[in-house]
């Protein structure tokens, strides 16, 4: 008879003593983005609203420091340190007390284009023990088998958040949900019906452990999807090749030469430390494409880039033909959008569909990295 009970328990074990997980996500899997290897996306964290009731603030923090880690780990994005500014800060400043051999350069911190912000909405925890939650299996031999199912869940909202524009990129939700099933022997009289209660041993490795990492992969995931194509720009080893004919400034005046340098300019828009300009003799043309304008952008008087506008489908292609032509075949690009990325000038050609307007940028990398540190944008 004994050997009966152990043959059921030991055969029915297995049907609830397992770990069962939710994945609420599409996308590439974790060790899919590992092997990553192409361009990366500059990128930054904050830390995590707390809004779930059951939920403590210091969770918040542990859900950004670990999406954190995850994300730098994938190989697809730079990660620029959020939290730590002041120690960053401090450690700079004491370069220019005397006491180190050299003195940190101004304007080499990196600024991300996109943060991730966001809020755990949702925590339900597992919980332990025989009180609810469970069911008795009756057997022919007046012994309950006691199943517990152990649940927990946890859900966070998400959001990408352009740096220059403020503008949200994107915002999803993602979950983890983990549950375990415990299975234990309750002793007692045979009675018609399910028999409460039951018996269970703790288990090392929680549901709610396992909830939370499942969010995290699904977080990682999204995110990795989420980052529209245009960002993944930097530290890939076709874009350090960098493309042909790279240029130092436009039409022969170069970046960062003074405003007062150049003949022929007339303010058009003045606002802080930037101003816009026109050339009022410059050839409005490019190629076989008819420019409408074309802006020269100062910083502080130093010109940092140019913006040249067409109108119009066929402008738009004769100026793209050129650009091509000049500059070779851009090796970052997406739907009506090319971007050549250099270590002296990044250039920038979209179109606007909807307005048939065209827009060709070129800018410094010095003077954008110099606006960066002084502006934090």
């Amino acid at each position: 008879m004994k050997k009966n009970i152990l043959f059921l328990v030991l055969s029915i074990i297995p049907l609830f003593a397992q770990v069962k997980t939710e994945v609420k996500s599409e996308g590439p899997t974790i060790e899919e983005v590992i092997k990553y290897e192409g361009p990366k996306a500059r990128i930054a964290v904050a830390r995590f609203d707390v809004k779930a009731p059951k939920a403590t603030w210091e969770m918040g923090d542990g859900i950004r420091d670990m999406i954190v880690d995850a994300l730098f780990k994938t190989g697809k994005f730079i990660v620029v340190e959020k939290d730590a500014i002041k120690d960053l800060e401090e450690e700079f400043k004491f370069t220019q007390t005397g006491w180190s051999k050299k003195e940190l350069e101004k304007g080499t911190f990196e600024v991300a284009d996109i943060i991730v912000v966001g809020a755990i909405t949702g925590f339900e925890p597992h919980t332990e023990g025989t009180s609810g939650g469970g069911i008795v299996i009756p057997t022919p031999f007046g012994i309950g088998i006691g199943v517990k199912k152990e649940e927990a869940y946890i859900q966070a909202v998400i959001r990408l958040i352009d740096v220059r524009t403020r503008r949200i990129i994107n915002s999803t939700k993602v979950e983890g949900k983990s549950s375990k099933s415990k299975v234990g022997i309750a002793g007692g009289a045979g009675i018609s019906g399910v028999i409460l209660g039951g018996g269970f041993e703790k288990y090392k490795n929680t549901p709610t452990a396992e909830a939370v990492m499942i969010m995290i992969d699904n977080a990682v995931k999204e995110i990795a999807k989420m980052v529209p194509e245009s960002y993944y720009r930097y530290g890939s080893k076709e874009l350090e090749k960098t493309y042909k004919n790279q240029p130092d400034g436009f039409r022969g005046i170069k970046w960062g030469t003074s405003i007062e340098e150049i003949k022929n300019l007339k303010v058009v828009k003045e606002e802080g430390n930037q101003k816009e300009c026109i050339k009022t003799d410059d050839v409005l043309q490019i190629g076989k494409a008819k420019i409408e304008k074309i802006i020269y952008s100062f910083y502080k008087d130093q010109l940092e880039s140019v913006i040249i506008e067409t109108k119009g489908k066929d402008n738009f292609e004769n100026l793209k033909s050129a650009t091509i032509e000049k500059f070779g075949e851009s090796k970052n690009k997406s739907e009506n959008e090319w971007i050549w990325e250099g270590e002296i000038t990044t250039i920038y050609l979209k179109y606007y569909p909807t307005d048939e307007k065209g827009i060709l940028k070129m800018v410094s990398e010095e003077m954008k990295k110099k606006i960066e540190s002084e502006t934090s944008f």
